[in-house]
């Protein structure tokens, strides 16, 4: 519990009613159905509602105040506070209720388009294998001494702040968060600062939400020029061209001190693949020296993420020899290439990948491999950039044997035009399907494997969900395959 005059950003304030400051405010929340007697309740407009529409159902149910951008009402019977921005302002309340958590933190932010999951999973592993207590927040799950699913990418500040605060009373030392480019538009993580500050790469993606490739890029940059603590390191990845404009931009802005970034991927850390075994054995080239890491990794374009990965544990002040020797237990993360299935002789993967450059990428490393066909069962996600999805039909087309289209998240879309506007892509020289049930899907596709084939479940990885007309469904990809597994293990016996 806090007093509201000692959680409220003064500067912020605007103008004040029937307000009170000794007031105890128990919780803050933005939603209205969360509110709990003696809550302050920010009435913040977001993209689909207005917080201001609810403000009745929060008193209601007991809230003590109103946090507001909108003029005040003073027909209402509860104290009311207007502030000029109310994204920033709820983002120092958060914190100031959680008592500034991040002060104590180390904290560290990793954005691009692909690798930002995969890179913040390994580098919690590499701390934790350097005997490092560490935290994550990001599309994976949650993990602050517990894992808990995750709702999005990067959440709010509001479910950010505990989540902090739990990392102080678990004595962890370093928190890694993915950072969305939705998130840093929207000043979601306001008024956090990071130490160590990461880019991984840019493709088209979220094209939906931002008007253009430079619009999408701009947000990224936000993480670099609006939220790097005095002091910070950045890690550039060159493998886009993206990486040099971000470099350059930053230098020229006089954001960062040309040694206070470490570029990977081309320049400064450089990573070769010298072995699949199917784990990556690499060559991993510094400015200190050379060293062959033989790895449980599997896919090749993790490579280029462990370079960014090597980065991050170099700005944080850890040796080459100490990086190289933690890397060689790390495992791909959940719903990364992940292997979870096998038949007479055919293996079947999952992966998250949801863009072009990533299914691609995805496709390639399966490619080396190949004994037989390379199957590609994917979808994409309704409400998103369409304009991706023909992109992706010509990456599978191209890189596989045989193809089938099926349903991803449809969300408020029908699965059938979301499949219709993937086959525009295909160049028609490959066999296709379109199943659009899911579940359907998997089963025509497992039960079609011949040894020595290869099948790429594609799009939602680790998800456990299907999300359909605003509702969530269970639904695993692994799972399912297993049921299929075993059903067909079941009926040969």
């Amino acid at each position: 519990m806090k007093r509201l005059s000692e959680i409220l950003p003064m500067h912020e304030v605007l103008e004040v009613f029937n307000f009170e400051g000794d007031l105890i405010v128990k919780g803050i929340t933005d939603d209205s159905r969360k509110v709990e007697p003696g809550f302050l309740f920010i009435a913040r407009r977001g993209y689909t509602f207005d917080g201001d529409a609810f403000i009745g159902d929060a008193i209601r149910k007991g809230a003590v105040a109103i946090l507001r951008e909108s003029p005040l009402a003073k027909d209402l019977p509860c104290p009311q506070v207007r502030v000029k921005n109310i994204r920033k302002a709820l983002g120092e309340i958060a914190l100031n209720f959680y008592e500034r958590p991040e002060k104590e933190l180390i904290l560290i932010g990793i954005t691009g388009t692909n690798g930002k999951s995969s890179t913040s999973f390994f580098l919690k592993s590499l701390l934790e294998r350097l005997n490092q207590r560490a935290g994550y927040i990001g599309t994976l799950f949650y993990e602050i001494g517990e894992r808990i699913p995750a709702k999005e990418t990067t959440p709010s500040i509001l479910e950010i702040a505990p989540l902090l605060k739990r990392a102080l009373l678990e004595q962890l030392k370093y928190v890694i968060m993915e950072t969305s480019s939705h998130a840093l538009d929207q000043d979601r993580i306001y008024p956090l600062k990071f130490q160590v500050l990461a880019f991984t790469n840019l493709s088209r993606d979220h094209l939906d939400y931002h008007k253009d490739i430079e619009a999408y890029f701009s947000a990224k940059k936000k993480l670099f020029t609006d939220y790097s603590k005095n002091g910070a390191k950045a890690i550039i990845s060159l493998e886009t061209d993206y990486g040099k404009v971000l470099y350059n931009e930053l230098i020229k802005m006089g954001y960062f001190k040309r040694e206070d970034i470490f570029l990977v991927n081309d320049e400064g850390v450089r990573v070769k693949i010298l072995e699949r075994t199917p784990g990556l054995k690499l060559k991993i080239e510094t400015p200190r020296g050379i060293y062959e890491v033989v790895t449980h990794l599997f896919g090749d374009y993790q490579a280029k993420n462990v370079a960014t990965l090597w980065g991050c544990a170099l700005a944080l002040g850890f040796k080459d020899e100490e990086i190289a020797h933690a890397l060689e237990g790390l495992t791909n993360p959940p719903g990364r290439l992940e292997l979870c299935g096998k038949k007479r002789g055919a293996f079947i993967f999952v992966d998250y990948a949801h863009t072009p450059d990533a299914l691609e990428n995805a496709l390639k490393s399966l490619l080396p491999f190949k004994r037989g066909r390379l199957i590609t069962l994917f979808g994409c996600g309704g409400n998103r950039d369409p304009g991706k999805r023909p992109l992706m039909g010509k990456v599978a087309g191209t890189l596989s044997d045989l193809v089938i289209l099926t349903s991803d998240n449809p969300r408020y879309e029908d699965p059938l035009k979301i499949i219709e506007d993937i086959k525009t892509g295909l160049n028609g020289t490959k066999p296709y399907f379109c199943i659009p049930d899911r579940r359907s899907a998997l089963e025509v596709a497992v039960k079609s494997l011949r040894e020595g084939d290869i099948l790429l479940i594609a799009g939602k990885g680790h998800e456990t969900y299907q999300e359909i007309e605003g509702k969530r469904y269970p639904f695993s990809d692994q799972e399912e395959v297993k049921k299929i597994l075993e059903e067909l293990e079941k009926n040969a016996g």
